[in-house]
C-alpha cells in the first residue's frame, strides 16, 4: 500500500488492484496505473474537500465517483461536463455500497457530510473528512456540549474496529485543543497507522500531539507528515 499525501485532507491511496483518491480540489495528482479502478471520495462539498473540475481532471473511463450527498450538479451541467450517471454515487450518512472490491460505508459528519470506511484487499481505511470533535472557544457551553455528544456518538459505532489507516483532523485553529478529536479515535478503534489532516499545511501538529502524555498509548502509530506529495508505503 503506498500513499501520496497531496494537501490537506487530500490523499491518493494506491492498493494493489484499484487506487483511491479522497478529497481533491486542485493541482495535480501523482501519476498511477491507469488499468487500474480510481475511485474517487468527496466527503463534502466544501471547497477545501472537494471542486466540480474533478470529473474534467480525472474523466469517467475507469473512475468511479463516490460523493456525500450534499454535494449536487444540476442535469444541465452534468451533461455539459460529460458525466456519466452510472459513475456517480451520492452517498447519505449510514449507508454502505459495494463497488467492485471495495465495500464502503459512511457515517454522519459533525460539519457536512460524511467520513468513509473504505474496506477492500484485505485492507480497511477510514477518511473522517470533517467529522472531529469540533470545540470552539468563541461558541456557548450547548454548543460545544451538543458538538462532543454527536462526535462520541459517532465514534462508538466503530468502537473497536481495525483499520490500517486512518485520516484524522489535527486543526490548528483549536488551539490547545488541537488533540482531543485525533486522540478520541485512537481511543476508539485499533489503528495501526494515522496520519493527521485538516492541518492547513501546519505540519507541526502531529510532532506536538506525540510530544503530549496523553498520546503515550499510540504515538508510536502516529505519521508525521512533513511536506506536501510525501510519500508513505507500507507492506501488505
Amino acid at each position: 500500500m503506498k500513499i501520496t499525501f497531496l494537501y490537506h485532507s487530500s490523499f491518493l491511496v494506491e492498493l494493489s488492484r484499484c487506487t483511491l483518491l479522497f478529497d481533491w480540489y486542485g493541482g495535480p495528482v501523482p501519476e498511477h496505473d491507469p488499468a487500474k479502478p480510481l475511485y474517487v471520495f468527496a466527503s463534502h462539498h466544501h471547497g477545501d474537500h472537494y471542486a466540480p473540475d474533478i470529473y474534467a481532471k480525472m474523466g469517467m473511463d475507469n473512475v468511479w465517483y463516490i460523493l456525500a450527498s450534499c454535494i449536487h450538479l444540476s442535469a444541465k451541467r452534468k451533461a455539459v461536463m460529460g458525466i456519466d450517471d452510472s459513475h456517480v454515487f451520492r452517498l447519505s450518512a449510514g449507508k454502505t455500497l459495494t463497488l467492485g472490491e471495495l465495500t464502503i460505508t459512511t457515517y454522519r459528519s459533525t460539519d457536512a457530510g460524511v467520513a468513509f470506511l473504505v474496506e477492500g484487499e484485505g485492507k480497511t481505511l477510514f477518511h473522517a473528512g470533517d467529522l472531529h470533535w469540533w470545540h470552539w472557544a468563541e461558541e456557548d457551553e450547548a454548543w460545544n456540549q451538543a458538538m462532543e455528544r454527536d462526535f462520541k456518538k459517532e465514534c462508538a459505532k466503530l468502537q473497536g474496529k481495525k483499520v490500517d489507516v486512518g485520516f484524522f483532523v489535527l486543526d490548528p485553529r483549536q488551539e490547545g485543543d488541537f488533540w482531543w478529536g485525533f486522540d478520541w479515535w485512537m481511543r476508539t478503534m485499533d489503528v495501526q497507522h494515522a496520519l493527521p489532516m485538516h492541518s492547513w499545511e501546519d505540519f507541526s501538529l502531529a510532532r506536538a500531539l506525540k510530544a503530549l502524555p496523553v498520546s503515550a498509548p499510540y504515538r508510536d502509530r502516529i505519521v508525521e507528515i512533513r511536506e506536501t506529495g510525501q510519500v508513505f508505503s507500507w507492506e501488505d
